[in-house]
């Protein structure tokens, strides 16, 4: 973490700290909670338990309750910039997607130059991706394009998988074409009843398709020791001999 950044709180339970600063001023007897905003109001508490501070008491040695109210509000107000921050990165975004251009973008958030906006969204990019570590443009590029590069392996490690499973699909029908010709035990069966079930799926998820090599696999394998523990052949035609071993070498 950087020298100089505080800690980072947890996240906020925003109603609680709305609960905390009403219950101060309950305890005070302020004459004035009749004008109390709506529960859900963080800005508007915010504004009543500041104009309305001195209605708790005097700070002494052992009472210091306007000191914790003005803590409590430093921790809803933090806590509040924290959820606009991540509102406006999200409108920022929205906005260039929509087709706004930088320029007026730059007019809408109030800075005078289009590089100021793109300086503003890259900041709370980083801010998103790294919420204690450095919060500038270059570190918003940095963390964009390390999200784009990890998107990027993992397409290209579904689109490895998805070949993975067709070629899988193979091995595994025609080793279930064989069942009858095979050594099986209970564990070896359920293996096998789980690959079926996938192989009848019309649209199997990339879990689901990565399930299917780790079922023929197993099922392969609990074969291949049942029947050397029973002293048997695993198979009992050549077909079924050469489905189960193309299962064994996936």
């Amino acid at each position: 973490m950087p020298k100089g950044r505080p800690l980072r709180p947890q996240s906020a339970d925003l109603r609680k700290l709305r609960q905390q600063l009403y219950q101060m001023h309950v305890d005070a007897d302020d004459q004035s909670l009749a004008l109390w905003p709506d529960d859900r109001d963080s800005i508007g508490i915010l504004s009543y338990t500041r104009t309305h501070h001195r209605a708790l008491p005097s700070a002494t040695f052992e009472n210091k309750r306007r000191g914790e109210q003005a803590g409590l509000r430093l921790t809803l107000i933090r806590h509040l910039r924290e959820a606009l921050d991540r509102e406006e990165l999200a409108a920022l975004e929205d906005a260039r997607s929509g087709g706004l251009t930088w320029q007026a973008v730059a007019d809408l958030i109030g800075v005078e130059y289009p590089g100021s906006a793109s300086n503003r969204l890259d900041r709370l990019r980083a801010s998103a991706a790294a919420p204690d570590g450095r919060r500038t443009p270059a570190a918003g590029r940095k963390a964009v394009a390390e999200e784009a590069a990890a998107a990027d392996r993992e397409r290209r490690a579904q689109l490895a998988v998805a070949r993975r499973f067709n070629e899988v699909c193979g091995v595994a029908s025609n080793l279930l074409r064989q069942i009858d010709d095979l050594t099986l035990n209970e564990d070896a069966e359920e293996w096998l009843a789980a690959a079926q079930e996938i192989l009848e799926e019309e649209s199997p998820t990339p879990t689901a398709q990565q399930g299917l090599i780790a079922y023929i696999s197993l099922a392969a394998t609990e074969i291949k020791l049942f029947a050397a523990t029973q002293g048997v052949p695993a198979a009992r035609t050549k077909e079924a001999e050469s489905a189960l071993n193309d299962a064994r070498n996936l």
